[in-house]
């Protein structure tokens, strides 16, 4: 056959395990995948020597438009996911205004339309069972719900995403399984997280190990409970977001629900920041920072599936909100920028020894893909999107803040040295970013709705 192009020779992540095989792409999907020199087209690449994952698939970020595009927008935070091996991306509703009815939805997604360097999907939000259905039509990913509250009142998110009581959670969650739309929910016990802060900060405690652990408190176990519960009997399709901000032993609770048929996934991000970090970092590593016996623990949970999917969080503070974390470290939101950089830790991580090759392509692309209902992304395999990443693992990658593309315009991993390097990026058959540097070109990215192509 001959093809639009060839990619030859490279180290393939395919479904089944790695293989040296060429993949053949023709009108930006993959027609072919068969061994070394097989295949012909019209253009080839040669990447012999490297590996050839699926582009990334990140369900959890926060691209903050509309309301704080001083922080971050589509443009840029699409770039930092494009330079950093991430072709698909979901963004979170926690904007100005949030995204809690189908007039507000339809809103965010013309306003980003035509602005975005990779392919995405939109979370709903809010409480109303009838607007979450709309925007279920109108081709939302999921309904993200909060449990928690913000501690500021500049947080991009309000009280119209936060769910009350366990009631209306159950509601949302009734509603959600009626559609078959998954429900992703940030775990908290905000009354007990509130008390824990106030306590710790009459005390004068200024240490922000203490703050990373204010949020995973034991009160965060008996709210995971409760969310187990409700979606044992309502049938609800459940993803307990960002799992590692919350005690270890959740990890047992969400295996022990699985076991009796719960139907629940689970994400963290690279458990790759320690505590000890925080004494250079201080409240830039605040909360995903954690003691090296619990780092070693979701490590080993992301390599075993306790742990489904790594999503980023990624969280583009601005450097003057977490400047208010240096005379009082709780005044600093929580969270930092990581899609630019998650491909690359995990790079780092294979490696090392921690992940092979197909864990790493299941975690980033197939499970992600699966939990938002994307057709085409997840895999290298015929009829799939050519999304595709060029990993050179005899390379090296250090983190250089300055060269990442998040207005955020800094990392906590700035100066960590990498093994590996994200070679090049390619949305869709065509190249988008070569060298942790974006391509000339109009954004390509497209909107995708669960079951649809871009």
């Amino acid at each position: 056959m001959s093809a639009d192009v060839v990619f030859r020779g490279a180290t393939t992540v395919l479904p089944g395990g790695t293989a040296l095989a060429d993949v053949a792409v023709t009108g930006g999907v993959i027609a072919a995948v068969g061994g070394p020199g097989t295949l012909s087209a019209a253009e080839v690449v040669d990447v012999r020597g490297r590996v050839l994952l699926p582009g990334a698939v990140d369900v959890h970020v926060h691209f903050r438009q509309p309301g704080f595009e001083h922080k971050e927008d589509f443009g840029t935070g699409s770039a930092a996911a494009a330079c950093g091996g991430v072709t698909t991306v979901c963004d979170m509703p926690n904007t100005h205004p949030p995204v809690t009815s189908a007039g507000r939805f339809r809103a965010k997604r013309d306003l980003v339309r035509g602005t975005s360097h990779v392919d995405y999907g939109l979370w709903a939000g809010g409480t109303d069972v009838a607007e979450l259905a709309a925007m279920a039509g109108l081709g939302a990913v999921g309904v993200k719900v909060y449990l928690n509250r913000s501690h500021r009142d500049d947080d991009p998110y309000t009280d119209e995403l936060s769910t009350p009581d366990d009631d209306t959670l159950r509601a949302v969650f009734r509603a959600c399984a009626e559609r078959a739309v998954p429900v992703a929910v940030h775990v908290a016990d905000h009354e007990r997280e509130v008390a824990l802060r106030a306590e710790l900060r009459a005390a004068g405690t200024a240490d922000a190990r203490l703050v990373c652990r204010s949020y995973r408190g034991d009160g965060v176990l008996a709210a995971l409970a409760r969310v187990l519960a409700a979606a044992a009997d309502t049938g609800c399709r459940v993803h307990i977001a960002h799992a590692s901000l919350a005690p270890v032993a959740a990890l047992d609770l969400i295996a022990a629900a699985r076991r009796s048929g719960v139907r629940v996934t689970a994400e963290c991000g690279p458990p790759a920041l320690l505590e000890d970090d925080l004494a250079r970092l201080g409240v830039l590593g605040v909360p995903f920072a954690f003691p090296a016996s619990e780092a070693e623990t979701y490590w080993a949970a992301l390599a075993d599936g306790r742990v489904d999917l790594v999503a980023t969080d990624h969280a583009p503070h601005s450097q003057a909100d977490k400047a208010a974390g240096r005379d009082d470290l709780w005044a600093a939101p929580p969270g930092y920028p990581g899609v630019e950089t998650v491909l690359p830790l995990l790079v780092d991580a294979v490696l090392a020894g921690r992940l092979s090759w197909s864990r790493l392509a299941a975690l980033t692309s197939a499970a992600p893909a699966r939990l938002g209902g994307l057709a085409g992304k997840g895999a290298i395999e015929r009829g799939r999107d050519a999304d595709l990443v060029v990993v050179d693992p005899a390379a090296t990658t250090t983190v250089d803040a300055a060269r990442l593309h998040s207005r955020a315009g800094w990392s906590p991993f700035d100066g960590r040295r990498l093994a590996g390097a994200v070679v090049a990026t390619y949305l869709r058959g065509r190249e988008i970013a070569r060298g942790g540097e974006l391509l000339p070109g109009a954004p390509a990215g497209r909107f995708l709705t669960p079951g649809g192509r871009a």
